[in-house]
């Protein structure tokens, strides 16, 4: 059976990053999932390997031979990059050089999966501050993705712990800002997009709930009358595309509709209001996906962690959860080749 290849970035190396890249590596059934190139300074991998206290095999290759390049089975593969800033990181902080390290081995990964060479992407934890001062224009990853891919759809991110996968209409806004930016448009696109990712992978026929906006979802329209004018529309918009969905349901009882009807999928309104639920139900096991990015891209659901950085602390299950979906969606890309 053909595995796909997935592109592993190191994230912030001034984080945990390097060191959880090395206790999923460690790992032989991990390694054996998939094609891992690694996309990194050799140095700060090494470091990550030592502050785990753990060594595990790898190749280097050369960008310019990657096109005759054959992987050994569980052995990942490394392009050694190092960032155009001469300057040593500074660790256990946010800075520039930081950041234009993360948005430059990021960049190699989205131009070698566009290339055709990867399948999908999972990247260790990064820090948007640092990004800001590497020159992010955008205020998120997930918009600098869409821009890197040239890609103008409905993007959300889309959070994930164990089988439950979690996406929404309007996400990093002030909370004033929530109603303007609902339409009946946006929450189809929402469910559609959140669909596709299902199915992409591995889900066969996903159900997927929708949240209300208001308490107890509007009374009728006594405590606000968006999921009559907005909500409800998207809903039966989505269906008449095929879409197994319900709702919408009041945010307080929604987890109980997701196990009495075995949901999949749950779009929410705003940022917090499902993915709360989520991070109670597996906080060190959550996974978040750059949803609508035509690549599937993955990470860790949690931050750099800058105070933990060297203490060789650092839990890799959310990771090793995100390096997961990674290979299956990098499944689903394959298999549709």
């Amino acid at each position: 059976m053909q595995k796909p290849t997935v592109a592993m970035v190191l994230g912030d190396p001034a984080g945990i990053g390097p060191e959880l890249v090395a206790k999923l590596l460690i790992q032989d059934e991990q390694r054996q999932k998939a094609n891992i190139l690694l996309i990194a300074d050799k140095r700060e991998l090494d470091k990550g390997m030592e502050i785990a206290q753990i060594q595990f095999e790898y190749d280097e290759v050369d960008l310019k031979d990657l096109a005759n390049y054959s992987f050994k089975p569980g052995i990942p593969a490394l392009i050694d990059h190092r960032c155009s800033h001469p300057l040593p990181f500074e660790y256990g902080k946010a800075t520039e050089q930081s950041g234009v390290y993360i948005l430059e081995t990021l960049k190699k990964a989205v131009d070698l999966a566009q290339e055709g060479y990867v399948h999908s992407i999972c990247f260790a934890p990064l820090n948007k501050q640092a990004m800001h001062k590497g020159g992010l224009q955008y205020r998120d990853e997930l918009h600098w993705f869409a821009d890197q891919t040239n890609y103008h759809g409905f993007v959300c991110e889309l959070n994930v712990v164990d089988h439950i996968w979690a996406g929404r209409v309007t996400s990093h806004i002030p909370f004033k800002d929530i109603v303007p930016n609902l339409s009946i448009e946006a929450v189809k696109d929402g469910v559609l997009l959140l669909h596709k990712a299902l199915i992409q992978a591995g889900v066969q026929n996903p159900k997927i709930a929708v949240q209300a906006l208001n308490p107890h979802g509007g009374e009728g329209g006594v405590f606000g009358d968006e999921e009559i004018t907005i909500i409800t529309p998207g809903i039966e918009k989505a269906r008449e595309q095929g879409i197994d969905v319900y709702g919408p349901f009041p945010g307080d009882t929604t987890m109980r509709e997701v196990e009495r009807l075995k949901i999949d999928g749950v779009l929410s309104m705003y940022h917090d209001q499902f993915s709360t639920a989520l991070k109670i139900l597996g906080f060190e096991r959550g996974v978040t996906v750059q949803g609508g990015i035509p690549i599937p891209i993955t990470t860790a659901n949690h931050g750099t962690a800058f105070d933990l950085y060297g203490k060789n602390v650092a839990i890799p299950t959310a990771f090793e959860a995100a390096f997961d979906i990674a290979v299956r969606m990098g499944t689903g890309v394959l298999n549709n080749q």
